[in-house]
C-alpha cells in the first residue's frame, strides 16, 4: 500500500476519484487539463505514479497507459 503524500491535501484533484478514474476519454481529458493547468504537484505526482507503477487512473497529468509505457521504457 502506497502512503498517501503530504502535498496530496492540496491537489485540485482530491475527492474527484471517478473523474481520475473514469474510463470515459472525455473524463480522462478533462482530469489531464485538471492536472496540467491547475496543479503545482504535477511533476510530484508523475513521480511517485512512475515510481509505483500506478497504471490505473490519471496521476501527473498521464493516463494508466502512458504511465505503463514511461515504466517500460525504463
Amino acid at each position: 500500500m502506497i502512503k498517501t503524500p503530504v502535498w496530496y491535501n492540496e491537489t485540485p484533484c482530491r475527492g474527484q476519484d471517478r473523474l481520475f478514474f473514469s474510463s470515459d476519454n472525455a473524463d480522462r481529458a478533462k482530469a489531464k487539463r485538471i492536472c496540467v493547468n491547475d496543479c503545482q504537484h504535477v511533476d510530484n505526482c508523475l513521480i511517485m505514479a512512475v515510481s509505483n507503477e500506478l497504471t490505473i487512473g490519471v496521476w501527473g497529468g498521464k493516463t494508466g497507459p502512458e504511465i505503463e509505457r514511461m515504466v517500460n521504457a525504463a
